[in-house]
């Protein structure tokens, strides 16, 4: 932005910004080409010794089809070579099926080998690699371009593989499950449209954040390893969580004193901290697929590490489940979180539903904020 008014300072009185439509057109098309012409160079640049590597996944934006074909060097790891719009496809009653795909990608890679390199050389045969995730259309286009060239070796992309491990583990180990089930509670009560919890949480929160807000993060089915990333938020809102619940403030609201009750115990915060610390090395594998720097070599030693941290956490997780998820705290952390409203205008403590109140529940609700429903629906303030 400086150097942008810098510029515009040096221009004359009779200087006329271009159209957007001249934006949209000439000018992006400039800087797509150029940008395009500096990943190939960098993308072709010692192919011929190290190979390339292509690999894509489809994507849905806006309800619009689309398929992504990417490729990596050994200098340039994150080349976009294009994004196909499948939608007329699909309008014909096409499928994105493995024929379909690999006709998207064969062009691209015969494309990329008639590009001259920095020695003003073209490079044939230079992708040997093609990595999908484990979906059989794609590894099946996979298969066709190892028919078109007998050098590609297909492969089942390592962060896909461990997404699927984390989808696994928090929709088959009951005590995973429920504790991602509770942390989706706790943003409810503390981090979504509820009115006074959430001003007297974010108070604290930002005290310990270095006066910065940091608030919850919302799982969501098309963020690999969600429900992972959201109970590690979880765990770094500790103190700020109990900072809350011992305030003045928010004892005089006595609401939600059985979850509090949970959040305060020692014991949920060692089960989580064991289960966060059991998904460390697979999540540091997850974490790899974002940067831009090769990492084939950290790749393997994060695999050999959760080879040997899995089997030491998940036991200590196991013997600390079995003493903290009683009946009683699976019944607490079960329960739906309008259910300690009612608190806000009896006389007891334990936070416990008064069916025989319907009024004070509805008064509850009218002073704390929106209802179970209304919650579930909130999409703002994911941290």
């Amino acid at each position: 932005m400086l150097h942008l008014i810098q510029v515009a300072r040096s221009l004359g009185p009779n200087y006329k910004p271009p159209s957007r439509n001249l934006i949209g057109t000439k000018y992006l098309d400039a800087i797509y080409e150029n940008s395009y012409k500096e990943q190939m160079t960098a993308l072709l640049s010692e192919a011929k010794i190290y190979g390339v590597t292509v690999f894509g996944d489809g994507a849905t934006i806006k309800s619009v089809p689309l398929v992504n074909i990417l490729a990596a060097g050994v200098n340039n790891p994150f080349a976009l070579l294009d994004m196909v719009d499948c939608t007329e496809h699909c309008a014909r009653g096409g499928k994105k099926d493995a024929r379909y795909i690999a006709d998207i990608v064969k062009p691209l890679i015969t494309k990329m080998e008639a590009e001259l390199d920095v020695h003003n050389r073209r490079c044939p045969g230079i992708v040997d690699l093609v990595f999908f995730d484990g979906a059989s259309n794609v590894q099946n286009a996979g298969k066709i371009l190892q028919t078109f060239n007998p050098r590609i070796t297909v492969g089942h992309g390592a962060e896909h593989v461990v997404s699927l491990f984390f989808s696994d583990v928090y929709h088959k180990i009951p005590e995973f499950q429920k504790m991602s089930e509770f942390g989706k509670k706790v943003r409810n009560i503390f981090g979504s449209v509820r009115h006074i919890p959430k001003a007297i949480f974010e108070t604290h929160s930002r005290q310990h954040n270095r006066n910065i807000y940091l608030g919850f993060i919302k799982p969501s089915e098309c963020r690999m390893a969600g429900e992972h990333i959201g109970l590690l938020r979880l765990l770094r809102l500790k103190n700020a969580l109990r900072s809350t619940i011992m305030s003045k403030e928010w004892m005089d609201l006595r609401i939600f004193n059985s979850d509090c009750a949970i959040l305060m115990n020692p014991d949920f915060w060692k089960l989580l901290f064991v289960m966060c610390r059991a998904l460390y090395a697979p999540m540091r594998v997850l974490c790899l697929s974002d940067q831009k720097t090769p990492a084939m070599d950290k790749l393997y030693y994060y695999v050999l590490q959760t080879d040997r941290m899995l089997p030491k956490y998940l036991e200590d997780a196991e013997k600390l489940s079995k003493h903290f998820l009683t009946n009683d705290n699976v019944f607490i952390m079960d329960r739906p979180s309008t259910a300690g409203l009612s608190s806000l205008t009896n006389d007891d403590d334990d936070g416990e539903d008064n069916n025989d109140d319907y009024d004070n529940i509805l008064e509850a609700e009218d002073v704390v904020g929106s209802s179970e429903e209304e919650v579930d629906s909130d999409d703002g303030n994911d941290g």
